[in-house]
């Protein structure tokens, strides 16, 4: 594919997809708009404390070259960037809607004065400008890095809904078990619970209640990338440092299991990535028939 075709498939993904656009991922079916910025803006204040959190203890203990090669790590840190973007992306289309609904009671105030407006064939082009629906007449395309901004988002979407309950599952069934005193302190116990326990509680509350971001079979292969190259830095960590990240991909005890292993991971993120279609699906059509019941409801 030349460069020209990946630009203009780049650009009609950006600007052309009916998907991609604020009310998808600024919006929830339940919960009011404002609220869900301030939900959100909360929740990227707290994920940024753990993570500071953890890079500061990890730091002091000596082991902060190795930090970021943890899946977790990684993981949490895709959390509080979606955190992040969410939280721009909420209050952006928050305010924007806000505008619109002031410059709609200004265009009512100026349909009153209409009639007391001189002639069309008095007035010029200043006037008529000034007097169209300021709605329509401020209107511009989203900018490029708003489009961005929303890609980034619906992929940190897919990839936290996916990779924490992974997180989850992997620390408690194997990796738990096997640490004596890993939570020795009310601060390790705090760190731990938010990045192994409430990650998935976090996932389950954006699936549920706050996010309408769709979910599509096509985005698969983005989390396959995502693996490899965590793969590949794992045992870039193996081959610079001699250090194992995780000792299931120790080859002295595991030996030739390991990439069976790897694809067993893979196995479990293809169902997880499957229920989440499933639950995406029955979410996207129950909700909206609950609210049209409950206005008809409201009407009547």
């Amino acid at each position: 594919m030349t460069r020209l075709g990946i630009r203009r498939r780049f650009y009609c993904f950006l600007f052309h997809n009916p998907e991609l656009r604020d009310e998808l991922f600024a919006t929830s079916y339940v919960v009011p708009q404002r609220i869900l910025a301030g939900i959100r803006s909360t929740l990227f204040i707290y994920c940024l404390a753990v993570l500071i959190s953890n890079l500061a203890v990890n730091v002091a203990h000596g082991a902060g070259w190795n930090w970021a090669a943890y899946f977790t790590t990684l993981t949490f840190f895709g959390i509080t960037l979606y955190y992040g973007v969410a939280t721009y992306t909420t209050i952006a289309y928050a305010w924007k809607q806000q505008k619109i609904r002031a410059d709609g009671a200004a265009t009512l105030v100026d349909s009153e004065s209409a009639s007391q407006s001189p002639p069309l064939s008095d007035i010029g082009e200043g006037y008529i400008k000034n007097s169209m629906p300021r709605e329509i007449a401020q209107t511009q395309p989203p900018s490029l890095a708003h489009q961005v901004a929303l890609a980034s988002q619906w992929i940190l979407y897919e990839s936290f809904t996916c990779f924490a309950p992974l997180v989850s599952l992997i620390y408690w069934a194997l990796l738990f078990p096997t640490q004596n005193n890993i939570l020795d302190s009310g601060l390790d116990t705090w760190m731990g619970i938010s990045m192994h326990a409430l990650n998935s509680v976090l996932m389950l509350c954006e699936v549920g209640v706050f996010a309408k971001t769709p979910y599509r079979h096509s985005h698969f292969w983005i989390l396959f990338v995502f693996l490899a190259l965590y793969l590949g830095l794992a045992y870039f960590m193996v081959g610079v440092y001699g250090f194992y990240v995780y000792p299931f991909f120790d080859s002295r005890y595991f030996g030739g299991y390991i990439a069976l292993l790897c694809l067993l991971i893979i196995d479990i993120i293809a169902v997880v990535w499957v229920i989440m279609l499933m639950v995406h699906r029955l979410r996207d059509g129950l909700y909206p028939r609950w609210l049209l019941k409950r206005q008809r409801t409201t009407v009547f």
